[in-house]
């Protein structure tokens, strides 16, 4: 036979076979599916149930003890606390934030354990600590336990005390702007002053006080000294026009308060007329004093703490 006239074709599959083949493939392809299923099922159960929980994320004080109405469904929205805590170092060492009524405040905490037992250190005494509950269901539950004291020169003793914080997302007390506001881009950046004090008894104690106006109609109050171991952000909605601002601490917009503003000849930023008595000390949000930008803020003398102190009186 001549080569040519020989056919070479590729094996074909029979029609009536295919059939058969496609439902195997598919049967194989449903139960490759349902082992992978099973096998994601397995590592979640061991990531929920059998690795130890850790206490970074964000809870909701929900029981406290030094609050008389300490269930959830009583708290009011301005009294809600919140906490975040970042997640530690191999050391044991994190920062951690606390949310309350539009003000911020944060610090270091220290992890440790002792006679199988896990403490947390807040800036002051080792507070045990458990987790309840699976933090990947968001069901999780922190109980911290204050521990009983003894006062050797009064002979008074206070119980052990425990609180409780369920999981929860912290609030955005950054994003809480009025629904309508303008700004004025001469404000837009941030100011400082250290010519404010707390009075306290014969003492005074100053602090330095920077104020941050954003474009997003949200503006900050920052609280630091030393002396009064304060570092807290509060957190207002405000609206700036014809040189005069009014805000509203973000967790009380109803609460409006309207003060006027100007820039001296040296681009420094003034308030007049503050007569306002709902800062964090209870007195002036602004009083008398200059506010500088920040790179640009003289030091303090005793004589300017004590005059503006006095015109915020």
């Amino acid at each position: 036979m001549d080569s040519k006239d020989v056919e070479f074709v590729l094996p074909v599959e029979r029609e009536d076979l295919k059939h058969d083949k496609k439902s195997k493939i598919s049967k194989n392809k449903t139960i490759l599916f349902i082992a992978v299923g099973l096998v994601v099922v397995i590592l979640f159960v061991v990531f929920a149930f059998l690795l130890p929980d850790t206490i970074n994320g964000s809870w909701e004080l929900t029981v406290n003890p030094q609050v008389e109405k300490a269930t959830a469904d009583q708290i009011d929205d301005r009294e809600r606390a919140y906490y975040t805590f970042e997640k530690s170092n191999r050391y044991g060492d994190g920062k951690w934030k606390t949310f309350y009524d539009g003000g911020v405040e944060e610090g270091d905490y220290k992890l440790s354990e002792k006679d199988g037992k896990k403490y947390i250190n807040l800036g002051g005494e080792d507070l045990e600590y458990t987790i309840d509950g699976v933090k990947l269901f968001g069901k999780a539950k922190l109980t911290l336990i204050y521990p009983e004291y003894f006062n050797e020169e009064t002979g008074e003793k206070t119980e052990a005390q425990t609180y409780v914080m369920e999981q929860s997302k912290a609030p955005k007390y950054d994003k809480e702007s009025y629904d309508k506001y303008s700004v004025d881009d001469k404000l837009i950046g941030q100011w400082s002053t250290n010519e404010r004090a707390l009075s306290y008894f014969y003492y005074e104690l100053p602090y330095v006080e920077t104020l941050g106006f954003n474009d997003d109609g949200i503006m900050t109050i920052r609280y630091e000294s030393e002396d009064l171991m304060l570092d807290r952000y509060m957190y207002y909605a405000y609206t700036a026009e014809k040189g005069k601002i009014t805000f509203s601490l973000v967790t009380d917009k109803e609460t409006k308060y309207t003060v006027g503003y100007e820039f001296d000849d040296k681009g420094n930023l003034k308030f007049i007329d503050d007569k306002t008595k709902n800062s964090i000390f209870s007195d002036a949000f602004f009083g008398d004093a200059t506010y500088y930008k920040p790179e640009k803020m003289p030091k303090a003398t005793p004589q300017q703490v004590s005059e503006s102190v006095d015109a915020s009186k």
